[in-house]
């Protein structure tokens, strides 16, 4: 579990005024297990997040068991405080393939390293950078800057991706 300062509700920056956002990562292993999980207090089975107000009460009661008896006071502390959490699972998504002609992908469109990587964002400006770099040395020339650009980004999405499910996986042991 982590937490860290955000702003407060309109933005305020100064001490007594942020808010705390914080993560709780727990393994839940496919099947019946993590579909349990996913089903919202009216039944509904959803894909990708279960949001704020439509977690089931009792997964919230057994979250907050298992807090109480795995997680330091002040992180019980922050989920009893937290009226309506969300649910938000994790998938790894990267694809083949980041140019396409004259278009490209760039961070999360090609690659969604998990969280604990903490490096979706510097991704993100890496692929802008080096693209630029690459119309720059190719002088304009869209199509070999792509080439030129495009295996070095994969290459670095799929060390991430890799990295991200060793730290996960080491997480959970």
């Amino acid at each position: 579990m982590l937490c860290y300062l955000i702003p407060g509700e309109t933005g305020e920056n100064e001490i007594g005024k942020r808010r705390f956002n914080w993560v709780w990562y727990w393994q839940v292993p496919e099947g019946a297990a993590l579909r349990d999980v996913l089903t919202d207090r009216t039944g509904l089975l959803r894909d990708y997040s279960v949001p704020q107000g439509s977690i089931r009460p009792e997964l919230v009661k057994q979250q907050f068991a298992i807090a109480k008896k795995n997680l330091p006071e002040v992180f019980q502390y922050l989920f009893a405080q937290t009226k309506e959490p969300f649910i938000q699972p994790i998938y790894d998504l990267s694809v083949p393939k980041m140019a396409f002609g004259r278009v490209c992908l760039l961070g999360d469109a090609a690659f969604v390293p998990r969280p604990h990587t903490a490096a979706s964002t510097a991704k993100a400006g890496e692929d802008a950078m080096e693209l630029a770099k690459c119309i720059q040395i190719h002088q304009g020339n869209i199509l070999k800057a792509l080439t030129a650009w495009e295996k070095p980004q994969l290459e670095v999405g799929y060390y991430l991706q890799a990295l991200g499910i060793r730290l996960g996986n080491s997480i959970f042991r």
